[in-house]
């Protein structure tokens, strides 16, 4: 079973879900409000099983909800999992998807409603942690915290690599480069998606003392033997303290200790304010080859 996001391919059978959800409503009608999915205003994301979708979700940002002290906050617009899958977690997972990317979008509360009378829409919103707000009931839950700016954090502050779990995966998916960087990296919310479907990647937080402050994730193929840098990042708060060098050196030294590792390759933008020069100081030389408009580099161990 996978949760993923929606595409073109699934607008058929969204609809078709959607009706299930709400039948009192006209298929047409439904179809219409792939609109704001299309344009990007809507994050959906679907379950799939065995090439069935059995589930969707829907989360919208609004600027301010009942119950929620911040904005901007997700807001689950729609939930839904097929008879014969229920009570199995996939809505669980549909909702966290949703969660994930209304705090990419930069909320930090979720919320949501019901029909007083639905039973059975009371009860998953209960089990996955909102809270009600009578005499109408909707619901908010914290999703994430807002990060404090670093207070007393400098260049003496050790750095280390830490695994992504449960405990870490909100504060890392926050961090963020540069406004001017956006255009050559992947959010850390769609690097660690792709972590998961990933068979050969190895991924780590990069820690100044205590702090999260980066992101690096790896193609670790030890029986080609390949190794790659997909990604990493410094957070744009953290930029300048030399944390990115010294996390690059243990990345270095984690590629050392790989089966036949005769040295380590990425690729980078090759872009004003863009990190070639960054990976040249490290010792990495251009090949010459491009990937997806993006030079190849190579450090020789």
């Amino acid at each position: 079973m996978e949760i993923r996001p929606l595409t073109f391919d699934d607008v058929e059978r969204w609809i078709d879900m959607r009706h299930e959800l709400w039948p009192e409503h006209e298929r047409a009608a439904l179809a219409g409000e792939i609109v704001p999915w299309h344009r990007g205003k809507t994050g959906v994301f679907v379950a799939e099983a065995d090439g069935e979708l059995i589930g969707f979700c829907e989360a919208t940002m609004h600027d301010r909800a009942t119950g929620c002290c911040s904005s901007p906050v997700g807001y689950l617009e729609a939930w839904w999992v097929g008879e014969g899958f229920r009570r199995s977690g996939i809505g669980t997972q549909l909702l966290a998807a949703a969660e994930a990317w209304a705090i990419e979008s930069g909320a930090t509360e979720m919320a949501s409603d019901a029909h007083a009378d639905n039973d059975v829409s009371l009860s998953a919103h209960r089990a996955t942690g909102f809270t009600e707000h009578r005499p109408v009931v909707r619901f908010h839950k914290s999703v994430a915290t807002k990060m404090a700016p670093p207070v007393g954090l400098d260049r003496s502050a050790a750095v280390t690599l830490r695994v992504v779990d449960e405990d870490n995966v909100r504060a890392v998916i926050r961090l963020e480069v540069a406004d001017h960087q956006r255009s050559m990296v992947a959010t850390n919310a769609v690097s660690l998606a792709q972590y998961a479907v990933a068979p050969k990647a190895w991924t780590r937080a990069v820690y100044a003392g205590e702090v999260p402050v980066g992101y690096v994730l790896l193609f670790d193929d030890p029986d080609t033997p390949e190794y790659f840098l997909w990604r990493f990042m410094i957070d744009r708060r953290y930029q300048g303290l030399g944390f990115g060098k010294r996390a690059m050196d243990l990345v270095i030294e984690y590629v050392g200790t790989r089966p036949q590792a005769s040295g380590l390759a990425t690729s980078y933008a090759p872009l004003t304010g863009g990190p070639g020069p960054f990976y040249h100081r490290l010792g990495f030389v251009d090949t010459g080859e491009e990937v997806e408009g993006e030079l190849v580099t190579f450090l020789a161990f």
